[in-house]
C-alpha cells in the first residue's frame, strides 16, 4: 500500500531488516528515488544513529560511476533518513544497508570494537571540525535544486549536509591528553629518583627501566638481554632491521621530520610527521594537523586462536573504504581514495603472526591531498614495523 511521506509520493516498504527500513517512491518531479530510514524505536539509540550517519559518510566517500547519487540526507532529524536516485542501472541505496549490516547486527544493541570506535571517533572529529567537502568532478554528485514547491513545503527536508548526530565536545580528549602527559612526567621523575638515589652504590645493579616511555618517545634498551624483552613487552622498540616494503608511495627518508610515537602494551611502533598531535585511546591512536583537517589513525587488535579467514575478514571489513585490496595471501589489504576534492583517504590493514599470537596492525586516513605522500608512508611503517614482529 503506499502513502505520501513528506514530499514523497507513492512511498512503499521495499525491504526490512531489523531497525533498517528501505522504501521506494517518487519526489515531487516525479523522479523514482529510494528512501532509507531508521525504525522509530532505533531512532532513539545514538549508537545506531552514529553507524547510519558513518555509513552514509562512506557512501559518498567510496561513490563511483556505477552508484547512484544521493539526493537529500537529514541525519539530524527526529527519525533520520537518506534519500537516493533510483535508477535499476545503478546501485543504488541498498548499498547503504548492506554496509549498515556488516558492520552490526540489524536489532539488538551494536558490537564495540577498537577499530570501529576509533573510526567513529576519528570521522566525527573531523566532522566536527569542517563543513562537508566540496566534490570534484568525478566525485559524488551534489544534490539538485530543490523546486519552488520543494522550498515552500514546511516539512521538505534540507539539502545534503553529511554530520553525526552529536557533535562532541574537544574539552574531553584535551583533558585526557593533558592528564596523560602529567602521569607520565610524574612516572619519569619518580624511576629518575630513585635510580639517582641508587647509583652510588658500585654492587647495584637491581634497577630496573621505567614501565612505559611518553608518546613520541622510544625508551632505549638495557644491557640485560631478559630485561630487553620483558621491555618490549610493555613499550614496543622501534625496529631498525624491520624490512622495507612498501603497499604505495615511498618511505620516510633519513632524516625526515618525523615522531616515533611507542604506546604501552602495543606490539609496534610507527612514526608520523611533525605537526601531528597524536591522542591514545586504548589500542587506537587518533593524529590531527591542519586544525583538524588531516587526521591519520593507527591501531591494533589480537586475532584469537589460528586468525581463521572468517575472524580476518570481520575485522577488514570494519575499515573504510572498501573493498581493500589484498596482497600476501590476504595477510595485507589497502585502499586508497580520491572522488572527494582536495582530499586524499584510504586504509590499511596487515595480520602478523608474532611469538604470543596473530594481532592486526590497521590504520586509516583523511587528509588533505598533499599529504597524501605522507600518509603512504605512514602505511609503510605500520606494514614494516608489525612484519618485523613475525616469529
Amino acid at each position: 500500500m503506499s502513502r505520501t511521506v513528506g514530499p514523497y509520493n507513492d512511498v512503499a516498504t521495499a525491504r526490512v531488516e531489523g531497525a533498517y527500513e528501505l522504501c521506494e517512491g517518487k519526489d515531487e518531479s516525479g523522479r523514482p528515488v529510494q528512501i532509507l530510514t531508521l525504525g522509530a524505536t532505533s531512532s532513539k539509540d545514538p549508537a545506531r544513529r552514529g553507524l547510519l550517519s558513518d555509513t552514509v559518510a562512506w557512501a559518498y566517500a567510496t561513490a563511483g560511476p556505477e552508484d547512484a547519487p544521493i539526493l537529500v540526507a537529514d541525519l539530524e532529524a527526529e527519525q533520520p533518513y537518506v534519500v537516493v536516485l533510483h535508477d535499476p542501472r545503478l546501485r543504488g541505496a541498498d548499498r547503504i544497508m548492506d554496509r549498515l549490516l556488516a558492520l552490526g547486527p540489524a536489532t539488538g544493541p551494536l558490537p564495540v570494537g577498537p577499530a570501529a570506535a576509533a573510526q567513529r571517533a576519528a570521522h566525527q572529529m573531523a566532522a566536527a571540525q569542517r563543513s562537508a567537502a566540496p566534490a570534484s568532478p568525478s566525485g559524488p554528485p551534489s544534490p539538485p535544486p530543490a523546486s519552488p514547491s520543494a522550498a515552500n513545503y514546511a516539512g521538505s527536508p534540507p539539502v545534503v549536509i553529511i554530520a553525526p548526530p552529536k557533535k562532541r565536545s574537544q574539552l574531553v580528549p584535551i583533558l585526557v591528553g593533558v592528564g596523560s602527559v602529567v602521569v607520565i612526567l610524574a612516572l619519569v621523575v619518580g624511576v629518575w629518583i630513585l635510580m639517582s638515589g641508587s647509583g652510588g652504590d658500585p654492587g647495584d645493579s637491581t634497577a630496573e627501566p621505567p614501565d612505559s616511555a611518553a608518546v613520541g618517545d622510544v625508551s632505549q634498551a638495557p644491557s640485560d638481554a631478559g630485561d630487553e624483552d620483558q621491555q618490549s613487552d610493555e613499550v614496543p622498540q622501534w625496529d631498525e632491521s624491520a624490512p622495507e616494503e612498501r603497499v604505495g608511495g615511498t618511505l620516510f627518508e633519513d632524516g625526515a621530520r618525523t615522531q616515533t610515537m611507542a604506546y604501552s602494551g602495543w606490539p609496534f611502533a610507527f612514526r608520523v610527521p611533525a605537526g601531528f598531535e597524536c591522542t591514545e585511546d586504548g589500542r587506537a591512536a587518533v593524529c590531527t594537523a591542519d586544525d583538524g583537517e588531516s587526521t591519520i589513525t593507527v591501531g591494533w587488535e589480537e586475532c584469537a586462536g589460528d586468525c581463521p579467514p572468517e575472524a580476518r575478514e570481520a575485522m577488514r571489513e570494519s575499515l573504510p573504504y572498501q573493498p581493500l585490496q589484498e596482497m600476501q595471501n590476504g595477510d595485507i589489504g589497502v585502499a586508497e581514495r580520491t572522488q572527494v576534492f582536495g582530499r586524499w583517504r584510504g586504509s590499511l590493514s596487515v595480520f602478523a603472526a608474532a611469538e604470543d599470537g596473530v594481532f592486526h596492525a590497521w590504520s586509516t586516513v583523511d587528509v588533505m591531498d598533499f599529504r597524501s605522500e605522507e600518509a603512504w608512508q605512514v602505511f609503510n611503517d605500520v606494514l614494516n614495523q608489525s612484519l618485523a614482529k613475525e616469529s
